[in-house]
């Protein structure tokens, strides 16, 4: 019975060591570990605990979005999932919310806020030499990402200070999307003006992983000469005066 009760005391010791040393475990350890479970994400400059954190760079396809911060749920492990807040903030990018794995794999996203310059989206869309202007803003309030398909998606963004400079310079009244996961796996949306402006926006995207697709038809409101010039350089011109903007892009040229 002495043998017993000494087992038994020693297991409950056990137990207690690495319940501490998991509660207090260094985050730049549990990463050496995790870190191909994260793949395409790298963390660097990492201090904190896995619980409590800190990363003075985090990348994504190899672009450097700025610095991290996490907090996670400690409860949230008794129900086999990881629950953290976190923030990402950088020069360009600027995005903040609650992202749940599952132990099957699946991650979801709640409440994930971002914002960044208009400017990254650049490098997709058929603008010639201009340069886009004002910063895009939005929050994704659900999202599901499992087995590389999206579901239970959606969210809202905008583009305030809209406008462009180069060729042409031009400003727009903001433009609104909404968006939402479809049946298929894809993510579809419309894109329109807030109406305060002299160019009308009237288009709608579909976003698959790593791609995306988009059309929209942009109009001189009220016959605005500067809008209709900058036009000329934006999508194929139309013989009502409108441009036919048509636009399949990579997900990656963005990040």
């Amino acid at each position: 019975m002495r043998i017993l009760k000494i087992f038994f005391g020693l297991l409950v010791l056990a137990l207690i060591v690495v319940a501490v040393f998991a509660w207090t475990l260094p985050a730049d350890v549990g990463y050496r570990y995790g870190a191909k479970y994260l793949a395409p994400l790298a963390l660097t400059g990492i201090r904190g605990t896995v619980w409590a954190g800190h990363a003075d760079g985090v990348g994504v396809f190899g672009r450097d979005l700025g610095e991290l911060d996490w907090r996670a749920q400690k409860s949230a492990l008794l129900r086999g999932q990881v629950v953290a807040d976190v923030r990402i903030q950088g020069a360009d990018v600027d995005a903040a919310g609650v992202l749940t794995r599952s132990s099957d794999g699946t991650v979801s996203a709640h409440d994930l806020r971002f914002s960044f310059p208009a400017a990254l989206l650049a490098p997709t869309l058929d603008v010639g030499q201009l340069k886009l202007l004002g910063s895009i803003s939005g929050v994704i309030s659900n999202a599901t990402l499992a087995n590389a398909v999206f579901s239970n998606a959606n969210g809202t963004a905008r583009w305030s200070d809209a406008g462009v400079s180069g060729q042409a310079e031009a400003r727009f009244s903001a433009l609104l999307a909404q968006f939402a996961s479809q049946s298929d796996g894809t993510i579809a949306g419309t894109v329109h003006d807030d109406g305060s402006g002299n160019l009308a926006v009237d288009g709608a995207f579909n976003v698959r992983l790593g791609t995306f697709d988009a059309q929209a038809t942009l109009t001189a409101r009220n016959n605005d000469p500067q809008v209709a010039e900058t036009l000329r350089y934006v999508g194929q011109m139309q013989p009502d005066g409108s441009s036919k903007l048509v636009v399949h892009g990579q997900m990656v040229k963005v990040l």
